[in-house]
């Protein structure tokens, strides 16, 4: 490294008009950070642990910045940035050894108008092709015991720093808490954000929000399409956008930024952030569970009798709508359940079902679920759903699919299952109860298998999709290598379960879910692009790029044949 003979304490050379610089950056320690303008050293000030900012001359040639010990540069920046346009007094807030601040992505295009009770609040909180930065910060301690305890659901207060490129907006008494539940057994932990309500603080328009690790999966962008892909159909859904994430000045990594559902989301989905809307019952399905009592439920939507009880076991929770503590609260589930169970193609017209639920919107999602290979959704597991009770719809019911991890070739159900180009070879499409009544209707049938084709040709398909997967990675592509790089603060856990109790997990998951299951907790180490190019074929797993080429030319295969019509 070549020695600067002299940092200039904030003097600023000639008549040059200043400039505000400011970078994101994490300097090693007892290194300072600066910018370095027209080969002159400019010292920089920490604000919110992590931007740094100070004022110096306007570039003629260029600027860069760089990790300073004693008035010697150590570590700089390979890249000249060009100087700012005339007029700007401010850099954007970069981020250190990222030559480029806004990307030029690809985009998927909106195969089906939004159902008609969307009414989705405008915000900035997703951009697709930038990469903001959050930073976690506060108490040390807190966030310690919080990571020391990846397995317990523990909850602290904390600042919050959301660091766009041309905005800072700081949140005190935010709730951090570890997020997931497979997810915890990773070293790379999730965590949830829940902003401060008695003062009524959101970040563009969200209150409560998830910091996915991602993972589960090498190739950082199975959530990201699966999100996108609900959007693109309409269907409700949580945006999808990236960030990179610091916690008490330390780098974390490269995460996936998602909304919670729960209130008041249904408000910034359904009614433009209405802060006055008054939420519907927001019902989730988490898989299943185990009582002592009351033995093994699953959220499947099966009818579990008048006892309401039977609702509350576990299975299913509650996550907005008046009085939602109280036990009668799941009384609209529990009787939706038996209008599935009691209802027949000779008995019940559709026009009842219509009144229940949203069921164009309910094809929708499962047609896409089929096609994305959703291991851990509805139809598989009768897990990863919302059912929301739209108070602006007569109360009938909307689906609304979650957690998207185990998708696309990185789930756990056999491949030759998900691969398969004939709808009725999916998993759960004859056994879950909500699809085995649906599709019993021939009309309904028949638009489901019109939405699989639709979307096949139109969506998840190689000429649609690697364009846009190409522009993207293009984009993660350094903080990709910045995150594989970083030390983290939780544990991979090998055995999260005793061999009795995963001998009574599998025996569960063949007895009450579709054959096909395929579990194993294995410490994933594919580079990024074998994980998206390939080759790479694991069952259950497989590359992206071949789980979208072979799923669409089975799908294809199958409705080209002469017995099959639409």
């Amino acid at each position: 490294m070549n020695k600067i003979a002299t940092i200039l304490l904030g003097v600023l050379a000639g008549s040059a008009q200043a400039i505000t610089y400011n970078i994101i950056a994490e300097p090693p320690a007892n290194m300072s950070v600066a910018v370095i303008v027209d080969k002159v050293v400019y010292p920089l000030e920490a604000t919110f642990g992590i931007l740094y900012k100070g004022d110096a001359p306007s570039a003629t040639t260029g600027y860069h910045y760089a990790f300073v010990d004693n008035k010697e540069v150590k570590v700089s920046e390979p890249f000249t940035r060009p100087p700012l346009k005339d007029g700007l007094l401010t850099t954007l807030n970069e981020f250190f050894n990222r030559s480029i601040s806004t990307y030029e992505l690809n985009t998927l295009p909106q195969v089906l108008e939004p159902l008609s009770s969307i009414h989705r609040i405008n915000s900035d909180l997703h951009i697709m092709n930038q990469i903001p930065s959050i930073h976690i910060y506060g108490n040390t301690s807190a966030t310690k015991y919080l990571q020391d305890n990846q397995l317990q659901d523990y909850k602290v207060n904390l600042n919050v720093a959301y660091i766009g490129l041309d905005n800072v907006q700081v949140f005190e008494n935010v709730k951090v808490s570890l997020a997931g539940r497979s997810s915890r057994w990773l070293s790379k932990l999730s965590y949830g954000l829940k902003f401060d309500r008695k003062n009524d603080t959101a970040l563009f328009g969200f209150k409560n929000l998830k910091l996915r690790a991602l993972a589960h999966d090498r190739s950082y962008l199975r959530e990201n399409l699966c999100y996108s892909s609900y959007k693109s159909i309409g269907s409700p859904a949580s945006g999808f956008s990236y960030v990179r994430l610091f916690i008490d000045n330390k780098a974390v990594g490269l995460y996936g930024l998602i909304e919670t559902f729960q209130d008041p989301w249904a408000a910034a989905e359904f009614a433009d952030g209405d802060k006055g809307y008054e939420a519907g019952y927001l019902y989730q399905g988490i898989g299943f569970t185990l009582d002592d009592s009351k033995g093994f439920k699953i959220s499947d939507l099966r009818y579990e009798g008048i006892n309401m009880a039977n609702y509350s076991v576990g299975q299913y929770k509650i996550k907005a709508g008046i009085n939602k503590k109280r036990i009668n609260a799941y009384q609209d589930l529990q009787e939706f359940t038996k209008f599935i169970d009691e209802s027949s193609v000779s008995t019940t017209p559709e026009s009842e079902w219509e009144k229940k639920l949203d069921v164009d919107g309910f094809i929708r999602a499962m047609a896409i679920e089929d096609i994305l290979g959703l291991s851990d959704g509805y139809m598989t597991v009768g897990n990863n759903f919302y059912l929301y009770q739209d108070p602006n719809q007569d109360n009938r019911f909307t689906y609304i699919a979650a957690d998207m991890d185990s998708t696309i070739g990185g789930g756990f159900y056999r491949l030759d299952l998900m691969l398969s180009g004939n709808y009725s070879e999916h998993p759960g499409f004859f056994s879950r109860p909500l699809t085995r009544k649906i599709f019993s209707y021939p009309n309904y049938l028949n638009k489901y298998k019109e939405y699989i084709l639709k979307f096949t040709q139109t969506l998840v398909n190689p000429s649609i999709m690697f364009p846009y997967i190409d522009s993207v990675v293009d984009m993660i592509r350094p903080d990709v290598e910045w995150d594989q790089s970083l030390p983290q603060a939780g544990e991979f856990v090998s055995e999260p379960f005793t061999k009795d109790e995963m001998a009574t997990i599998l025996k569960i998951m063949t007895k009450y879910n579709p054959p096909g299951v395929m579990i194993s907790v294995e410490k994933k180490t594919e580079s990024l692009d074998v994980a998206i190019n390939g080759p790479y074929r694991n069952d259950p797993n497989i590359n992206l790029k071949d789980f979208i080429r072979e799923k669409s030319a089975n799908v294809l295969a199958f409705y080209n044949q002469p017995n099959v019509s639409l």
